[in-house]
């Protein structure tokens, strides 16, 4: 009986245990009596209040001493201060970082062992009182390009008196940080005192020494001729930077010294590399004053002297010579000269230079210095085309005396001036004047300021021939005739143009020379072929030509042939890259021979006038004319197709040829651009070649891999390779993936769903995404790669497309729908499902957000799941929502859907590759119900409990059938109950056969005592 009644209790406590309870929002307050809170008051205002801190730092002494030790700095430390501990407890007080390299610590007088604790070495101690702490300590210095750097840990005391002693004296040292901060020179170093804060780091930087420890600004010379010397003078200003001795170097050797002076007092001479130097003491500005002499040099040409001086920003000179005298200086300097009865005063200043040379001369009177005299040199090269001849003249002016601000040239009538140009510049203007009597112009060219020396004038002419004039034609040539110059010479140089050569029929006064006349600078500008050179020396020459056509001979050329071929499934296309490189002569026109087969799509080349394609004996010529005459190397691009037969045995390979080259050399790759097998049967002419080994410019015109790789050399039978070709029928591969899909549905009690879908797409070449969405779904929004994107309805079916990008990377597209289901009342179950993409879709994620309330159970899903009923808190939800709205202003439309009620989530892998739909569901129970249902189960329970009372016990006068009608409908209720608060209907029906079978034994037991009774009886 004790069994039953156990087995009957946990029956009715079943209903609880079987029931999935979600987890409730955390919430509640906590209350506490008056007297109880004012009793915790009490307490925590009676516990003593300890010190505000364990232990103080009083006023510190640093003292420092820095000591040279072979080339780098180290110092030695030392630190007395005061510490106060508050309390006699055990106490840890910082002093130094771990890395220091302590010489020695002692507390009062008496050696102490420092702790390494977590804020460094510290001094441990458990009694309270003051005590004197001294501490010792090294520190090497860190060198860097400026200077050097001494890092000094220090006890974070209150404030520190610092002192430093460095061996050096005139540096720059600085501390950091530090206040009140001295420097002092004693005994050849330097003393700094300063007050510290509270810190724990003092940084001492100081220079190593500056790059330049003095700067001379300003020098002038002053310098009288005197017999066979000039006596100079010369001061300089010098701004010294460091603080000690530096030595100054004055003059360069080879001049006489005769007296240094430094600040006004006589000063040391020293012999520094070959050079006079002094020493200068002090920190600032001073004043160097030197007297020497340099000798007067007559021998090879005009009196000058010349001598080496400091490399000074301003350098001013003056120079008195007797009579009156010319002054020029080099390097090229203003020189202003003034005269003083019988002397002449020169002055100026020099340029930035090491040297410095000046001569004199006497001066010219001004009535010849007016007068010019000039030279001219007249160059001509001339080209003759249909209709005009084209000169190209050079005049190079040389003024011998005298200065010209105005030039005059003649040209006959008949030409026409195009353009005139100075290349050193100073032309302003020119103009042409009418012509003369004797059929000439003159131009007249005006100069923007006067001129001297060597001047030079491009100018560019040109002589029409008139309509029809071409071939056979005699010209009169225009030539230039300079005006106002003692004596003028020119040359004529006959060009051979394309079309037009110039041939002499008729030169008076002038005399045909080589090309190899010519100068220098006017050889480089002629671009084409010198004919014919002529030279004369009188002013005024004639030459006669006549145009001819130009005797052509075909150059001599090799040729390198590259030809790329890819199979497709219809059409065998050729791309030939044919390089020509001209050894001798030009080429105006080139032949090229391609089978008859073919079909030329394209030819392409440099100065490429035309191409014609012909029939020829061994198969198709392509002619090409050129627009010049073509030399050195040029490239031409062919672009061919042949129709392959699809029943052929073996498929030629066509290929170009260049047959008039001397020399010609080839490389040949084949390429698939479908799925087909090839295989090379007929090789003739042809060697194998590694695939590394072809060009890179051929490598570069294919994204598929070169199957076939040959060369051949001067193919003389022409060479021959034939293919066997196999297709294959091609498999077709994704072009398209999700990488990712993350779902996110919220439920409402209304019976609607709305889902955002996040996909990372990567496509190729697919357009649209088709996405099969769940029956009555309504698109809200969608976002392709965070652009707004309209969706479209499928001509057939019902599928949602959405426009694709193509990119190689993922990129993220977004989509808001809502679908409509049954609304969450009283006792019901939900069910989902995703939509169904057309792309492989490797992970999936569903987050499900069902209404807080009711209670869930029985979950069913084709889905893994990860998380079943996690309650999100819905003010976290609402501020997520809220922050994504503030992030979209100003951006189109994009619904935020919000995250709040109770979670699901589910994964798979390649969720839309099975054929089960995604989907889930779930049964659920409203709290209304479930009221209902405790209600029933404790009516259950009472009836149960009231049969079997009445069953068993004799007391209870009940009758049998009623007893029993109560302990099956109490039986029955709970079985109910359970089923509807979702336990597996398995075990309901076990729990039912369970009881009826308890209600079997107890009957058969009931009737075993009766009949055992009646036996007794």
């Amino acid at each position: 009986m004790r069994i039953l009644i156990v087995l009957l209790a946990l029956f009715t406590a079943l209903p609880a245990i079987a029931s999935e309870r979600q987890p409730l929002p955390p919430s509640g307050d906590v209350r506490l009596p008056l007297a109880e809170y004012e009793k915790l008051l009490n307490q925590i205002a009676a516990k003593p209040r300890g010190a505000p801190a364990d232990y103080a730092l009083g006023r510190a002494d640093v003292s420092v001493l820095v000591r040279d030790q072979d080339g780098r700095k180290s110092a030695e430390v030392e630190i007395a201060l005061s510490a106060e501990i508050f309390e006699d407890q055990w106490t840890l007080v910082p002093l130094l970082p771990s890395g220091a390299a302590l010489r020695e610590a002692t507390v009062d007088g008496q050696e102490v062992q420092l702790i390494v604790g977590p804020d460094g070495l510290s001094w441990a101690t458990d009694r309270a009182g003051t005590a004197a702490l001294r501490l010792i300590y090294s520190v090497d210095a860190e060198r860097y390009p400026s200077g050097q750097v001494l890092p000094l840990p220090l006890p974070r005391a209150a404030a520190s008196d610092f002192t430093l002693r460095f061996p050096e004296a005139g540096v720059d040292l600085s501390v950091v940080p530090s206040a009140d901060l001295a420097t002092t020179e004693e005994n050849g170093g330097t003393l700094v005192t300063a007050s510290l804060p509270a810190t724990s780091l003092v940084v001492v930087s100081w220079r190593s020494g500056v790059a330049r420890p003095y700067a001379v600004s300003r020098a002038s010379y002053s310098g009288e001729l005197r017999d066979a010397a000039i006596a100079w003078r010369g001061r300089f200003e010098v701004e010294v930077f460091a603080g000690g001795l530096v030595t100054l170097p004055v003059l360069p050797g080879g001049v006489t010294l005769s007296d240094i002076k430094v600040d006004g007092e006589a000063a040391t001479v020293l012999e520094q590399e070959g050079a006079f130097a002094t020493p200068i003491q002090g920190r600032g500005a001073h004043v160097v004053e030197v007297a020497f002499e340099v000798p007067v040099a007559v021998a090879g040409g005009p009196p000058h002297v010349a001598f080496r001086i400091p490399r000074v920003p301003v350098s001013r000179f003056e120079l008195s010579l007797p009579g009156h005298k010319e002054v020029t200086v080099s390097p090229l300097a203003d020189v202003v000269t003034e005269r003083r009865e019988e002397t002449t005063l020169a002055t100026g200043f020099l340029p930035l230079s090491e040297w410095v040379r000046f001569t004199w001369s006497e001066a010219i009177p001004e009535d010849l210095r007016a007068q010019l005299s000039a030279n001219a040199s007249l160059y001509h090269t001339i080209l003759a085309e249909e209709g005009v001849m084209h000169v190209q003249g050079v005049v190079v002016y040389e003024i011998t005396r005298g200065e010209a601000q105005q030039l005059a040239l003649e040209i006959p009538a008949d030409a026409q001036v195009n353009r005139i140009t100075a290349p050193t510049g100073g032309l302003t203007d020119w103009v042409v004047g009418e012509s003369d009597e004797a059929g000439r112009k003159t131009i007249t060219l005006f100069l923007d300021r006067p001129i001297a020396g060597e001047f030079l004038l491009d100018i560019s002419y040109e002589k029409l021939l008139g309509v029809g004039a071409s071939e056979g034609q005699t010209i009169l040539v225009p030539l230039l005739i300079a005006r106002d110059v003692h004596r003028q010479r020119g040359m004529v140089a006959l060009l051979s143009g394309a079309d037009l050569t110039l041939v002499p029929e008729q030169a008076e006064a002038l005399s045909e020379v080589g090309e190899n006349q010519l100068p220098a600078f006017i050889r480089e500008r002629i671009a084409r072929t010198v004919a014919h050179t002529f030279k004369y020396i009188e002013p005024d020459p004639t030459l006669v030509v006549a145009a001819v056509a130009p005797e052509r001979k075909q150059g001599r050329f090799d040729a390198q042939i590259d030809t790329l071929v890819s199979l497709g499934d219809v059409i065998m296309k050729g791309v030939a890259s044919v390089e020509i490189d001209v050894k001798s002569g030009t080429l105006l026109d080139l032949a090229l021979r391609a089978p008859a087969d073919v079909n030329i799509l394209s030819v392409a080349g440099p100065s490429l006038r035309t191409h014609e394609v012909r029939d020829g004996e061994n198969g198709q010529v392509v002619a090409l004319e050129f627009t010049r005459e073509m030399e050195g190397r040029f490239r031409l691009d062919i672009a061919y197709e042949r129709i392959m037969v699809q029943e052929a045995a073996e498929t030629p390979v066509p290929t170009v040829s260049v047959p008039a080259a001397e020399v010609e050399h080839g490389r040949i790759a084949v390429e698939a651009l479908t799925a087909v097998e090839v295989r090379a049967t007929t090789v003739e002419g042809l060697s194998s070649l590694e695939i590394k080994d072809l060009p890179q410019q051929l490598v570069l015109k294919t994204t598929n891999p070169i199957l076939l790789a040959y060369r051949y050399a001067n193919a003389r039978p022409p060479i021959r390779l034939a293919l066997t070709i196999t297709r294959h029928q091609e498999i077709e591969v994704q072009v398209a993936a999700i990488e990712r899909a993350d779902y996110r549905s919220l439920v409402t009690r209304d019976g609607l769903a709305v889902t955002t879908a996040r996909l990372q797409v990567r496509n190729s070449r697919r357009q649209f995404l088709r996405l099969a969405l769940p029956p009555g779904s309504e698109v809200w929004s969608a976002f392709v790669d965070g652009k707004p994107e309209k969706p479209a309805h499928a001509a057939e079916g019902e599928e949602v497309l959405i426009k694709m990008i193509t990119a190689a990377e993922g990129f993220p597209v977004e989509i808001v729908y809502a679908t409509p289901i049954q609304s969450v009342n009283g006792i019901g179950s939900l069910s989902s499902r995703l939509p169904r993409p057309d792309m492989v879709v490797t992970e999936s994620r569903w987050e499900v957000y069902l209404p807080a309330g009711p209670r869930y159970h029985s979950l069913d899903t084709t889905m893994d799941p990860v998380l079943r009923g996690a309650w999100v808190n819905p003010r976290e939800a609402i501020a997520k929502v809220a922050d994504g709205y503030h992030a979209q202003m100003g951006q189109p439309l994009r619904i935020s859907v919000p995250s709040q009620g109770i979670r699901f989530a589910f994964e798979k892998l390649y969720a839309n590759q099975s054929p089960e739909a995604a989907e889930f569901s779930i049964r659920y129970l409203s709290a209304e119900t479930n009221s209902l249902g405790l209600a029933a189960s404790v009516l259950g329970t009472v009836l149960l409990w009231l049969g079997l009372a009445a069953l068993v016990s004799r007391r209870v006068r009940v009758p049998r059938s009623l007893a029993v009608l109560s302990v099956v409908l109490g039986v029955s209720i709970l079985i109910g109950v359970l089923g509807v608060l979702g336990t597996d209907p398995l075990l309901a029906a076990a729990l039912s056969l369970i009881i009826a079978a308890l209600l079997v034994v107890w009957s058969a037991l009931a009737r075993l005592r009766a009949w055992r009774r009646a036996r007794h009886a």
